[in-house]
């Protein structure tokens, strides 16, 4: 049996790599985009903060425009082909504000991941994204496959149980 490498990703970090690799991360609000090839089975994951706009596309990988792209653009280099390409999306949660996210910080992100794949024809084939709870994933590169698990608590709650602890 081959041994299979591990990987971390990140906050304002992505990885693209030609050998078996499970690739995994914590994301609240913040998005990933899983890039699979199915012929070459190269694999891509990043993972950003912000959703970005066309004035900040200057290579922050924090920027999910900028961060996108670069992680396509690293594909395209290694001579993937577009039309073998499936995307896989998680995260963009909004945990630290349930009752008022008045920055929609998650739900930008996921927009943004959207439509940077759609302006490449990127068919996404999974997504998981939204709600209240942050998500931990591994991308399985020899495979294409995506575990995730649910986070239980969510931020607000973990802060709240803090703050009980330490009330006077």
């Amino acid at each position: 049996m081959m041994d299979v490498k591990k990987h971390i990703v990140f906050p304002g970090q992505f990885i693209i790599t030609s050998v078996p690799t499970l690739i995994s991360t914590v994301l609240g609000s913040c998005v990933s985009v899983c890039l699979w090839d199915k012929e070459t089975k190269i694999g891509a994951m990043n993972h950003y903060l912000l959703p970005g706009t066309e004035h900040d596309d200057a290579g922050n990988a924090n920027r999910g425009l900028s961060s996108t792209r670069m992680l396509i653009r690293a594909m395209i280099n290694r001579q993937v082909r577009l039309e073998n390409l499936e995307a896989k999306i998680f995260g963009g949660c909004n945990s630290m504000y349930l009752n008022n996210d008045c920055f929609k910080v998650g739900e930008r992100n996921i927009e943004m991941a959207l439509e940077v794949l759609q302006s490449y024809r990127i068919r996404v084939s999974a997504h998981h994204v939204g709600g209240s709870q942050g998500r931990k994933i591994v991308f399985n590169t020899a495979t294409g496959k995506v575990r995730m698990r649910l986070l239980v608590k969510t931020a607000t709650e973990v802060n709240e149980e803090i703050n009980k602890g330490f009330s006077y």
